[in-house]
């Protein structure tokens, strides 16, 4: 009895101590957030950096209009990419304009990053900025654009995946995938025989594997290859019909394999 007597004091002095510490806690981490605010407007870059770091371990909601602002006054090129990193952290939607702005920044490292960014925060506006982003001049921020538009469910960006894909943007082909409904489904096995298999592939593969997608479309893809029928597309369902759920979509995949020639 003396214990538990002695234990429950023990759990209520713990309990008592939690209380007070809390909101000491708070108070400390809102004088850092402060601070840090402050810090982001000095002239010194080592003072900057590590405000920005600050911001973004506090991961505060209040830093990302700070660091917005801080962007747009201008920072050297590695304290930019620093705070464009610290935006993505912070995960926060108001941080679209500054970063819809950076999409078209000259270095194509910082458009890399934004485009990123936005496909973290996923502000308002995503999909038309990295629609956009899909006609960059360097390949590495096509390929993230489109990346970021398949993982966001951006299904009003398909027409500007399509022509995407028309420039040859892998990337593209896999967010169609993931995206396209039984139209976009039809208009993707037009590209059948045009493009290299290996280009399509990946969207096939996506397509074929979404339970979501209506059956009617999934079997149209099989009949579509069935008719190609060429040693890629027979090493292709070979190797996707053990992922695929027993359906109608799986068995007519196991049909058409012997239907093609090796």
């Amino acid at each position: 009895m003396r214990l538990e007597v002695t234990s429950m004091r023990w759990a209520g002095v713990l309990f008592l101590g939690l209380l007070i510490a809390a909101p000491a806690s708070a108070q400390r981490a809102s004088g850092e957030l402060t601070r840090a605010i402050e810090q982001l407007q000095s002239a010194d870059e080592a003072e900057v950096r590590a405000a920005i770091e600050t911001l973004g371990v506090l991961g505060n909601a209040r830093a990302a209009s700070p660091i917005a602002e801080r962007i747009r006054r201008g920072l050297p090129p590695e304290l930019l990419e620093a705070a464009i990193d610290a935006l993505t952290v912070l995960g926060r939607p108001e941080s679209g304009p500054v970063l819809f702005e950076l999409t078209t920044h000259r270095r194509p490292a910082i458009r890399l990053r934004a485009v990123q960014a936005i496909a973290a925060t996923r502000p308002r506006g995503a999909d038309r900025a990295l629609a956009q982003a899909l006609a960059d001049s360097d390949s590495s921020v096509r390929a993230a654009a489109a990346t970021a538009l398949g993982e966001i469910g951006a299904t009003g960006a398909l027409d500007a995946l399509f022509h995407a894909l028309d420039r040859r943007v892998p990337e593209a082909a896999v967010a169609i995938g993931r995206l396209a409904r039984p139209n976009e489904v039809e208009r993707f096995l037009g590209y059948l025989g045009q493009l290299p298999f290996t280009l399509v592939m990946p969207a096939l593969t996506e397509m074929l594997q979404r339970n979501a997608l209506a059956e009617r479309s999934r079997l149209a893809i099989v009949h579509r290859l069935t008719e190609l029928a060429t040693p890629e597309v027979r090493a292709f369902l070979e190797q996707l019909v053990p992922s695929l759920p027993d359906s109608a979509v799986r068995r007519a995949a196991e049909d058409a394999i012997p239907r093609i020639g090796q």
